[in-house]
């Protein structure tokens, strides 16, 4: 069995169908058709059962789709042992992290080490949390950062830490030079908040819960960029993390106030790797500059 013939079977086991493995691939369907059915015949047995909902692996595909992980993991470390012989001259980063992260200090990590080891390429991915964890688990990126509300079982944490959620304001905003706020005081002035699918806004509505205060946001998104042009050009504040926009707080752009309440608003940071796999050179370099912009992880505190 080829490798190539692998990684197309594994993609539609994944995806679920061949429209989407091609779109993943950027493969035409009609090659990953041929080479599945060319693994059904050399095999001489089914590997797909076609259901209304898509492809699900037959019990013979599942024993294949865990060969074919095993045998591309492989692989792929042979790859990376050879380039390894070169140093940091040359080689490829996979990076997953959710948006928080997305924001500021990946991308300024990635530059700072682009610096010092130019010839390294680097692709990141931006998905929510519990899709980083997923995409890490199947060796589909090397290094996975994330917010966490539960410890990630599926995978190997580099590092546990927490950040505290803050109240981000306009420099001139009334509040700005305010010590401290309350879960009460945000009620008198517009509040951004993400929508209710993110680990924030799941820590900051139970500590809302928990002293019986209802914070009505004016604006919600999907995305925490679109919070910011908010809160530079009103009256209005919003709730992210520090990490999210360390540029704009050391640029005096935006201020940063904490947030007292009853319940923590700390919430859980992971960098994850895939089990028992052994990080490329370049991968562990990078992993080495990107915890130094972390905070030091709880073991520590």
């Amino acid at each position: 069995m080829q490798t190539t013939s692998l990684r197309y079977f594994l993609a539609v086991a994944r995806t679920g169908s061949i429209a989407a493995a091609s779109a993943q691939l950027n493969v035409a369907a009609s090659a990953i058709s041929r080479q599945i059915a060319n693994l059904e015949a050399e095999l001489d047995c089914v590997l797909f059962e076609r259901r209304p909902r898509g492809m699900v692996p037959s019990p013979a595909g599942e024993l294949l789709a865990q060969h074919a992980q095993q045998v591309l993991i492989r692989s792929e470390q042979v790859v990376t042992e050879i380039r390894e012989l070169e140093g940091l001259a040359r080689g490829l980063i996979r990076v997953a992290c959710s948006e928080g992260f997305a924001l500021d200090i990946v991308p300024n990590t990635i530059a700072a080490f682009h610096g010092d080891h130019p010839g390294i390429r680097f692709e990141v991915t931006v998905l929510p949390p519990a899709l980083v964890t997923q995409t890490v688990a199947v060796g589909d990126v090397d290094l996975g950062i994330t917010f966490a509300l539960t410890p990630a079982t599926q995978v190997e944490t580099l590092y546990a830490g927490e950040v505290d959620m803050l109240a981000l304001a306009a420099p001139d905003h009334p509040l700005a030079r305010a010590p401290a706020l309350t879960l009460v005081d945000l009620r008198a002035y517009p509040v951004a908040l993400p929508t209710r699918d993110t680990t924030l806004r799941h820590v900051f509505d139970a500590a809302c819960a928990q002293e019986g205060i209802a914070v009505e946001p004016v604006l919600t998104a999907n995305t925490l960029s679109a919070l910011l042009p908010f809160v530079r050009r009103s009256r209005g504040l919003a709730l992210m993390s520090a990490l999210s926009v360390t540029t704009p707080l050391r640029l005096n752009e935006l201020v940063s106030l904490p947030i007292r309440s009853r319940a923590s608003l700390a919430r859980g940071i992971q960098v994850q790797a895939m089990r028992d796999r052994r990080l490329p050179r370049a991968v562990r370099a990078f992993l080495r500059r990107l915890l130094d912009a972390l905070p030091p992880p709880l073991a520590d505190r």
